[in-house]
């Protein structure tokens, strides 16, 4: 079988895609097909960008569809995940001043609000007393050795721990 007389389909379906995103009310099927549907989508796409309303998906439509494409579909994909650098054997221990206790402390400051295990503490970018005990109480809740350090261990657990915990933020809808 020979494809070499098929139409390319490529292009229009990826028009039809970037239209369906950018354009969030949008029905529009992803066929291939650059028929009468696929000209009005791009005619409400040209107006809502303020561009004369042709149906013509010429190449100031491309460059705003792309634009709006790739704004939008942002919000439909994870957030961007945050990982921290931690090297092999690091451990960030009692007395730390380190940025990333910021964040440990943040995410026990979190996870205090549904874990009564986990004291309420102040985010202050040391291992001080207060974080040493609340690591420790994470770190036994987690069944890791109760050193108050963080490791890539006591890290990791941290958080998958604030992933199903607290979820979306809301403490509504933990991840699934």
């Amino acid at each position: 079988m020979s494809l070499g007389n098929q139409p390319d389909f490529a292009p229009v379906h990826n028009l039809q895609r970037m239209l369906r995103t950018a354009l969030p009310d949008n029905a529009l099927v992803i066929d291939g097909v650059f028929g009468k549907e696929t000209e009005n989508a791009v005619r409400r796409f040209q107006k809502a960008q303020k561009m004369e309303p042709n149906g013509v998906a010429d190449e100031n439509t491309w460059i705003a569809l792309k634009k709006a494409y790739n704004h939008e579909k942002v919000l439909f994909e994870k957030a961007e995940p945050l990982q921290i650098v931690l090297q092999p054997y690091q451990v960030l221990n009692k007395g730390t001043n380190n940025s990333h206790m910021y964040l440990v402390q943040a995410l026990l400051l979190a996870l205090s609000l549904y874990l009564t295990q986990l004291p309420h503490l102040t985010v202050n970018g040391k291992l001080d007393a207060e974080t040493e005990k609340s690591i420790r109480n994470l770190q036994k809740v987690a069944d890791l050795p109760e050193t108050g350090e963080v490791d890539k261990h006591t890290w990791c657990h941290l958080v998958h721990l604030y992933r199903s915990v607290v979820g979306d933020g809301t403490g509504a809808f933990p991840v699934r």
